[in-house]
């Protein structure tokens, strides 16, 4: 019998409604979203930052959101991210979309010096900024509680198998029903950017135990690798799996019967199929219900599918 112990990972940081238009010309965010197969259109306040200070040495930005009454502050030293800074940071560009503060900012380009020019080293958001540093790209120092500022409303959950993510969202209709009843379109633009797309690839590996019992099929598949499933039943199985869990207002079809599917996991002789998020983030559903990601995966929210039989959801 076969055993599949799947992780979501996001393919790239999440992205404000605005940002996910605007980058579609970027090949290098182009090229990371090929991976995704997943991806939940979710619901948070934008952060604002605020710079504290910054000279070669580093820079120190506070972090605060609309209704969060907590203000988060962010370290990042360059002797701590040597690779990119090298001999110092040595200038920075912020960029907004909001009007109401003028030294407020949401997104920000840093630069190193190189000979006396500035080189470009990055460009990033709050959420660009957590995703690097949970995944060892960068190290930043955190002063802060940052639960509220990483948990996403989740709306809506679809798949993109076999599609690139910018292709499936050009005829979205639950984007667009979403964009009305959340009052993101009308009067306040700024609102787009309270909407977010969470996109994820998935990582598999299949644990075969074979017995005395085992079926000819399951033998010569745990010999060869060669399943009768692969990264599409998976992710639509996926897709199927935080349908049910979460029951997203805005999808329409609940799979309610799951793991029962024509498309997913179910009656390719599993003994249990697993689910986990490998991120710093908080999915949050039924006002006070929350899965939990983490980069420690013993600390990650578990959904569990036993014998095709047992759905389960473990904090």
């Amino acid at each position: 019998m076969h055993n599949i112990d799947s992780i979501l990972k996001l393919s790239y940081s999440p992205l404000t409604l605005f940002e996910f238009e605007n980058s579609k010309e970027d090949k290098d965010i182009n090229e990371y979203l090929t991976t995704s197969t997943i991806y939940v259109i979710a619901k948070r306040a934008l952060p604002i930052m605020k710079l504290m200070h910054a000279d070669s040495s580093g820079l120190h930005i506070s972090v605060s959101m609309e209704n969060e009454p907590q203000v988060v502050e962010i370290i990042m030293r360059t002797k701590d991210n040597v690779k990119f800074f090298k001999n110092g940071l040595s200038a920075i560009r912020t960029g907004s979309n909001i009007l109401s503060v003028s030294d407020a900012f949401h997104s920000i380009s840093l630069f190193r010096d190189n000979g006396g020019e500035d080189e470009f080293v990055l460009s990033a958001n709050f959420d660009r900024l957590i995703h690097l540093a949970s995944n060892n790209v960068i190290k930043i120092n955190i002063k802060g509680d940052i639960t509220p500022f990483v948990s996403y409303e989740v709306l809506y959950v679809g798949h993109c198998v076999e599609e690139h993510i910018f292709h499936r969202f050009k005829a979205h209709h639950a984007l667009q029903d979403i964009l009305i009843r959340e009052n993101i379109i009308p009067q306040n633009y700024d609102k787009v950017n309270d909407l977010l797309i969470l996109p994820f690839y998935v990582e598999s590996d299949v644990v075969s135990v074979i017995t005395g019992e085992a079926k000819e099929n399951e033998f010569i598949e745990a010999m060869t690798g060669n399943y009768s499933f692969g990264l599409k039943e998976i992710s639509l199985d996926c897709e199927k799996a935080l349908i049910r869990a979460m029951t997203p207002r805005y999808n329409k079809t609940r799979f309610k019967q799951y793991p029962k599917s024509s498309d997913g996991l179910f009656n390719h002789g599993l003994d249990s199929y697993l689910y986990r998020i490998i991120e710093n983030l908080v999915l949050c559903y039924d006002s006070d219900n929350k899965i939990f990601g983490d980069v420690n995966e013993k600390d990650a929210s578990l959904i569990s599918v036993i014998d095709d039989k047992e759905f389960s959801i473990f904090n």
